[in-house]
């Protein structure tokens, strides 16, 4: 039993991570356009709230800190390679608009488009009924996320 729930929760750690990575798409793609503004990041300051304080001056090994953000970027880099590949081979499916719509764009207030918003403007279109409904956005949400999670992290998906 602790096996089979541990399977579980893996599954379902996966499928968040998916629509983390899917959500998170347009930013990351961003930032992957300028290395160096990527890389720069290191030297911006943080907030005060996240300083942790001791008695000892930490010593920053600055060569290993501009490391850890190279390596950082093209770990990011190659997720992102692997998520477009698994969006390309997906791109065909009927539902594909839903991912779309749920993932890579925003409504007119910047915000993600809702089940309804989506269930709306595909109906009646191109392999959509007219009568559309919002649980139906969701199912197709749910097959298709669940292919990606398989392209991006094999058997730990099933």
């Amino acid at each position: 039993v602790i096996v089979a729930e541990k399977e579980l929760i893996i599954k379902k750690n996966v499928f968040h991570k998916t629509e983390e990575l899917l959500y998170s798409y347009n930013k990351l793609k961003e930032y992957l356009l300028d290395e160096t503004e990527y890389i720069d990041m290191i030297n911006r300051r943080t907030s005060g709230s996240v300083i942790k304080y001791s008695k000892d001056k930490p010593v920053i090994n600055e060569e290993q800190r501009i490391k850890d953000r190279v390596n950082s970027y093209e770990l990011t880099k190659l997720q992102i390679e692997r998520l477009e590949k698994a969006l390309n081979k997906i791109k065909t499916r009927t539902g594909y608009e839903v991912i779309e719509y749920r993932y890579l764009k925003e409504n007119t207030k910047g915000e993600v488009f809702s089940y309804e918003e989506i269930a709306n403007i595909l109906a009646g279109q191109q392999n959509y009924n007219e009568d559309l409904n919002e649980k139906t956005v969701r199912r197709y949400k749910n097959i298709l996320v669940r292919e990606i999670a398989i392209c991006l992290f094999g058997v730990d998906a099933i």
